[in-house]
């Protein structure tokens, strides 16, 4: 069945209207839906609803809600992935597959040795075309959640604002370090999962004591070097088998 989002839709009514522009070109231009298919709408708050077109125009879809599916989320660890963000337009991809492998926020980090680093102008369109990315991947992977892509963050700022209930794992290949297999396997139940990945060239010995001393466990991803977007959804992949 077809799924769209709507970000505003209350499934306790019984019709929702669909405004969005993209949504509405995928519908009519592309799938050429027809009043009485069955669609599938997701609020992005772990709500979804079985839904019947109704009523079709240039400017808006309504359906009519049929059955509403509510996903509990209860004792669900929260995976945040604070990542530098790497060249060749790599990080939209990062955020994609971090997206379908249930990732819940995404920060992208600005550190020593960050060679992309978005003009203070740009900072609002790059945002919103990331969070585009995740609902994307959310719609295709099934997830009813779509997970928060905040603006770029100073790695400095993130380590402040880290929840001191999380664990924090920074790979790195500075000094020695713990398999990160043999951290996460310490720590069974988990409020909240935080993993920094570095930019090429990796995190500098400063940022890495400095992330230490915010509460960040230093680990190993194993013997090879690790480009930027496999470190990312690797570790995020690990993370979603071992807790979710």
């Amino acid at each position: 069945m077809h799924r769209f989002y709507s970000q505003p839709a209350d499934f306790s009514q019984k019709t929702v209207v669909i405004t969005a522009r993209d949504e509405l070109h995928h519908m009519r231009d592309v799938l050429r839906l027809k009043i009485g298919d069955t669609i599938t709408i997701f609020n992005g708050q772990n709500q979804e609803a079985e839904t019947v077109i109704a009523t079709m125009s240039d400017r808006q879809v309504e359906v009519r809600v049929k059955k509403v599916s509510q996903v509990a989320i209860s004792g669900k660890t929260k995976i945040i992935l604070a990542c530098a963000v790497p060249k060749k337009a790599k990080f939209e991809s990062i955020i994609e597959k971090c997206t379908e492998l249930g990732v819940d926020e995404i920060i992208p980090i600005q550190t020593k040795r960050t060679e992309v680093i978005f003009a203070q102008e740009k900072v609002p369109g790059k945002q919103a075309r990331f969070q585009k990315v995740a609902m994307n991947a959310a719609k295709q992977s099934g997830r009813i959640s779509i997970p928060r892509i905040h603006p770029m963050t100073a790695l400095l700022d993130v380590l402040k604002a880290k929840d001191p209930q999380a664990l924090a794992v920074i790979p790195s290949l500075n000094g020695q370090s713990q398999s990160i297999i043999e951290v996460l396997s310490v720590h069974k139940q988990l409020p909240v999962f935080m993993v920094l990945i570095g930019p090429e060239g990796d995190f500098t010995p400063d940022e890495v004591k400095t992330a230490g001393a915010y509460g960040c466990r230093p680990v190993s991803l194993g013997r090879s070097v690790l480009k930027v977007d496999t470190a990312a959804i690797s570790t995020v992949a690990l993370a979603r088998f071992l807790y979710n």
